[in-house]
């Protein structure tokens, strides 16, 4: 399995705006692998199939191992297991905190000029951003959807139509499914 560094922790929502993709998922990819690497200040009593995953696959592997030390020591056969993930939950805290952030910056200058110019959005947080804001800059989210939903069409139609031999790369697939359902592990 191959593991995974933590990318650099960002402290705001506002950091992610001049990357590439979806600033949520940006964030909140960054948010879980450093819970995944860093557990000692909130321990791990439970998780969920692709966080059970994503820790074996963590740099740090001393770190998770004595993760699942504390979780083998723990589990029952006599329980069907299914108790909640501790990381999903913090990351949906987390995405909630970001979400009231960003619109309770969405006056800002480089917010504006941000959804003027460079926005991209998946699905899930375009929906949940746009719930909390005005409809004018609901019409605004919506028209980043339906731009970013064209754009990858026609790339999924131009991976489809080219022969083998000479496809572009499959990035699109990728994008494609982060557009969807945001990021892999950020939403069970």
């Amino acid at each position: 399995m191959r593991t995974h560094r933590q990318l650099a922790l960002y402290q705001s929502i506002l950091d992610t705006l001049s990357e590439q993709g979806c600033p949520f998922c940006r964030f909140l990819k960054d948010y879980q692998a450093a819970r995944l690497q860093h557990h000692s200040e909130n321990p791990i009593r439970s998780l969920c199939s692709f966080h059970t995953w994503g820790l074996a696959a963590v740099q740090n592997a001393l770190t998770a191992a004595q993760v699942f030390i504390d979780l083998v020591e723990k589990a029952s056969i006599k329980t069907d297991g299914n108790m909640p993930c501790d990381v999903c939950i913090e990351i949906a805290a987390e995405e909630d905190r970001r979400i009231r952030e960003f619109v309770g910056c969405i006056h800002r200058r480089n917010v504006v000029d941000w959804l003027r110019q460079d926005a991209v959005l998946c699905i899930p947080h375009g929906i949940k951003v746009r719930r909390q804001v005005q409809p004018v800059i609901a019409a605004r989210i919506d028209s980043i959807l339906e731009d970013g939903r064209r754009q990858l069409l026609e790339e999924l139609e131009t991976l489809r139509n080219t022969p083998q031999s000479d496809r572009p790369g499959w990035g699109a697939l990728g994008r494609a499914a982060e557009y969807l359902i945001s990021q892999r592990g950020l939403h069970s």
